[in-house]
């Protein structure tokens, strides 16, 4: 009966937990409800079916360690896991998850009538050698960090233009990521000759006073590279706020994070007018030899957060309370930072999330340290946070002993079996599940993939011109950063249609608008009427596209359909899609394969990758 007041109770804090506080607004408290019950009955499941050994179907083996993890936890529980998906399938969530971009028909038909044992593991090499994995990782790195163009007037083209090359060249080098975070938590310089200072002015505050950039940088780097909220400690203590949101942060103060913000109280980050009406500004990073963080500010000026109170604060990391050993304190933080196993962990998973839809920690940027290792359970009701608490730390083992490689996580990610299982379930399907990665959960695209997929399935690619890139690109997903492609250029005209089709589908600008992956109603009408899609389907306009090339082939009926499935779909046509497909064409061949092409773009699969 104690178990049960209790669990009720933490659910009740859960649901009214700060209710005023903007940073957990009802959504987020709902959502954050949602993962905590998802948690707990997954638990409960895995506690009534432990060592319930099940016939788990294995015959295509383990490729890798995480496959050991993965289907253990599947056969000590009793859940079966969904079948290996099909070589179409896998091509196309290979090419969609390491590109971007839907395959074309020509690599479908290789990739299937290829009979080598290793045709699967010879795919993922080639994707990730290719000119378009770096254009694709880029942007998600971009996604990541969120450093665009249009955050007030602080970074602009030039200093956007230098954060995209500094990540393509990342990506196309392999770059030790640890490296690359410690390169971004230190940046110094002009803002418009070095790349990295853009990262910190990213979390540059419009208006004085200077803590509340201090806090914003910390928070910024705790969640960006450690997947840790402290925005809501900046604020207040977690004492009666966290409870049933965040068992660690419940006993955490905001005098904890102000020694975090403490880092970066000695930068200064001094604003020069790239024009006389201060449209456009560029900064200097610089840091001082001495100071520290202060809870004086002006009266007229309070800034965002409540009073500050104490201090002067010097420098400590908040996760195990180390303070600054020399007097640079940036570096110290890179220290602190990178060699955090947090670090690592967090890395790891939010590239799992990216493959398998969720990750082991959900969400990526919600992690609650007092609830992830097996050894210190916490207190009920509350349960281990991690789906795979020993895959997660062996994840990130390997990525410590990669020397913190993202493209050989990436490739052990793709390769192993669990990521190749089939979306479809043969069982029945139990909520449960999902945190077993018992199937693939399919992820609805990206609104730039699904641009992408748009062109490409259509052969209509057209293209965008961009401030500061040598030539136009073709591909939403090579765009630096959301306010591309903007319709004057130079080089070129942009159609603002193509702006007007990626906010539709929730792209959003990281700015004042985040980024949204769900599909509503609008993006089906969307799909079904706009001239964007329609005239794309077209064969006897003034466009060539897919249809168009088609018909100047003189394919058979099958062969013409067949094309269509496998341009837009990523697969033949079934046979009862063949035969109802006879069953309505029209005399008119040209519209007959329009209505096709047009009916594969507005199928719920296409926006999807499965």
């Amino acid at each position: 009966m104690l178990k049960i007041l209790i669990s009720v109770l933490m659910g009740t804090l859960l649901f009214s937990a700060d209710p005023g506080c903007p940073v957990y607004p009802k959504a987020r408290r709902a959502s954050d409800r949602t993962k905590l019950d998802s948690e707990r009955s997954a638990y409960a499941f895995s506690t009534v079916n432990r060592g319930k050994v099940l016939a788990v179907v294995r015959e295509y083996g383990s490729a890798n360690f995480i496959d050991d993890y993965i289907f253990d936890k599947m056969a000590r529980d009793g859940v079966q896991p969904a079948p290996l998906t099909t070589d179409e399938e896998i091509l196309r969530r290979l090419s969609l998850d390491l590109t971007g971009r839907i395959p074309t028909p020509q690599q479908v038909t290789e990739f299937v009538s290829n009979q080598n044992s290793s045709r699967r593991n010879d795919k993922i090499d080639e994707l990730i050698a290719s000119p378009a994995f770096v254009d694709y990782w880029t942007f998600v790195f971009g996604n990541h960090f969120e450093v665009g163009s249009k955050y007030y007037n602080f970074i602009g083209i030039t200093g956007r233009n230098l954060f995209y090359y500094y990540l393509r060249d990342f990506i196309s080098k392999d770059r030790s990521y640890k490296d690359v975070a410690a390169e971004l938590i230190t940046a110094k310089g002009d803002s418009q000759l070095d790349a990295a200072t853009n990262f910190i002015l990213r979390a540059q505050q419009p208006a004085p006073p200077p803590q509340d950039t201090y806090d914003a940088i910390a928070h910024q780097i705790s969640s960006k590279f450690l997947g840790i909220q402290l925005q809501c400690v900046s604020c207040h203590d977690g004492y009666r706020h966290l409870e049933g949101i965040n068992l660690y942060l419940t006993s955490r103060k905001r005098d904890d994070f102000w020694r975090q913000s403490a880092f970066y109280s000695r930068t200064n980050i001094f604003p020069v007018s790239v024009d006389p009406l201060y449209q456009q500004l560029r900064f200097i990073v610089t840091d001082r030899a001495a100071g520290s963080y202060s809870s004086a500010v002006d009266p007229n000026n309070p800034g965002q957060r409540p009073t500050r109170s104490g201090g002067p604060y010097n420098a400590r990391y908040f996760f195990t309370q180390e303070e600054a050993r020399t007097d640079d304190w940036r570096a110290e933080l890179a220290r602190f930072i990178t060699s955090d196993r947090q670090f690592a962990r967090a890395t790891v998973n939010h590239l799992w999330a990216h493959f398998f839809t969720q990750g082991i920690v959900d969400p990526p940027d919600g992690w609650d340290l007092s609830r992830i290792d097996p050894k210190n359970p916490p207190p009920e009701p509350w349960t281990l946070q991690p789906s795979h608490p020993q895959l997660i730390e062996a994840l990130a083992d390997e990525f410590i002993r990669s020397n913190f490689s993202i493209r050989h996580m990436i490739k052990l990610m793709v390769q192993s079996n669990a990521y190749q299982l089939s979306s479809r379930y043969p069982g029945q399907w139990r909520p449960a599940y999902e945190r077993y990665f018992a199937r693939h959960l399919p992820r609805r695209l990206y609104a730039e993939e699904i641009y992408d997929a748009v062109t490409t399935a259509t052969s209509t690619e057209v293209p965008m011109y961009v401030e500061g890139f040598d030539a136009p690109l073709y591909y939403a997903t090579q765009l630096p950063d959301p306010t591309e492609p903007r319709p004057k250029a130079i080089g070129g005209v942009n159609d603002p249609k193509i702006s007007d089709f990626l906010l539709t589908f929730g792209r959003g600008d990281w700015f004042d608008m985040p980024r949204n992956s769900t599909s509503n109603v609008l993006q089906v009408l969307y799909e079904m009427n706009s001239d964007m899609i329609n005239f794309r389907t077209f064969g006897n306009r003034n466009v060539t596209t897919r249809v168009t090339r088609i018909m100047q082939a003189g394919l058979s009926d099958t062969d013409a359909v067949h094309e269509l499935f496998l341009a837009t779909l990523g697969r033949y046509a079934t046979k009862a899609e063949l035969e109802l497909l006879r069953k309505k064409k029209t005399a008119n061949y040209e519209q007959w394969l329009s209505d096709i092409q047009w009916a594969l773009l507005n199928k719920v699969d296409f926006v999807f990758n499965n």
